[in-house]
């Protein structure tokens, strides 16, 4: 079994926020509001679908997103990146590296890709400049072809992600015992 680090996975989901805002900043719709301490924060909102709430959750379990308290003007549950993208490829987040949280935080990056991939094929074009190096090539769960592409293998992914998943008695990261 060859599985890509949560670390790595971490940095993909982080990389899919930060898309996301800057998506939302050129329509028009992203928004700034205050945090805990009343500094103005751009706002990385899930819009309520479950392929983004999974990566939010699994990024604000390991730190990475912070909540920001409602305010009038604040519709939804609406979050913020408390690191860069920068920060975290350099971030230690080897507390979090068990196989469940692999699971969890692979669960979370597939359920935001599984129905943009044409027949298993991963468009690198949408992906970090890190992704085919830190985990397609590290991940059975992808096959890297010789002409360059690269291939989602739903079955690896069920047979190994999902098996574990259904046994998983709390879907959500975990701090690794003696952490």
């Amino acid at each position: 079994m060859q599985n890509a680090t949560v670390a790595a996975i971490v940095y993909e989901l982080l990389f899919e926020v930060y898309r996301k805002m800057e998506l939302d900043r050129k329509g028009g719709l992203l928004q700034s509001f205050p945090d805990e301490h009343g500094t103005p924060r751009e706002a990385f909102f899930h819009e309520f679908m479950n392929t983004w709430e999974w990566l939010a959750g699994t990024l604000e379990e390991i730190g990475i997103l912070k909540l920001l308290q409602p305010t009038s003007g604040l519709w939804g549950p609406n979050f913020y990146p408390v690191i860069g993208l920068d920060e975290c490829a350099v971030t230690d987040f080897s507390r979090f590296e068990t196989f469940d949280n692999y699971c969890v935080a692979m669960n979370s990056f597939e359920m935001l890709h599984s129905h943009f991939e044409f027949r298993g094929q991963v468009d690198l074009s949408i992906r970090s400049p890190r992704f085919l190096e830190a985990v397609a090539s590290q991940d059975d769960i992808f096959l890297v072809e010789d002409d360059g592409e690269v291939r989602f293998d739903r079955a690896r992914f069920n047979a190994k992600v999902m098996t574990r998943w259904d046994e998983l008695e709390v879907r959500r990261v975990h701090l690794k015992s003696g952490a």
